[in-house]
């Protein structure tokens, strides 16, 4: 649906582009692209991306980390039994008013949803489903945007 107007921009682009001389790369481009590419290959196994680490290193990696994680929860959880509990109760009944509120304002969410009308439950969850396939529909285009600026600066 190109206009007249733009294809005779379009071609006098083309026309003034074939005019211009064609630049030379430089000489050592080649040659630094492929040094690069050696150096990335030859880069040692804990340089490279994790995904490409070997299997058995990743499993280790896995293993010590959840090892690591189950002794972090182990040594947080000795201490937490040896605290007075009578004391933390007390220390927690002055926060009671914060339950009081929470309470409230549960109730009230509770009481207006029963008293919406279907079509307003409905209006919501339509609105609530637009929000997430723009969020989705987001995600999308800026992977797209993300991945494409990516791989065109490889292949060009």
């Amino acid at each position: 649906m190109d206009t007249p107007e733009q294809k005779e921009l379009e071609q006098f682009i083309h026309q003034q582009l074939k005019k211009l001389p064609e630049r030379e790369a430089p000489g050592d481009l080649m040659a630094n692209v492929f040094a690069a590419i050696n150096a990335r290959e030859s880069a040692p196994w804990w340089k490279q991306p994790f995904t490409s680490w070997p299997r058995n290193t990743q499993a280790l990696l896995f293993g010590a980390l959840s090892v690591l994680f189950a002794a972090i929860v182990y040594a947080v959880w000795s201490p937490a039994e040896a605290i007075n509990t009578n004391a933390l109760v007390e220390r927690a009944s002055s926060f009671a008013w914060l339950g009081r509120v929470l309470d409230a304002l549960a109730s009230g969410a509770l009481l207006a949803f029963r008293n919406l009308s279907w079509e307003w439950l409905v209006a919501f969850a339509v609105v609530l489903a637009a929000m997430y396939g723009a969020c989705v529909a987001t995600g999308f285009a800026l992977y797209r945007i993300t991945a494409r600026h990516g791989t065109s600066a490889v292949h060009s």
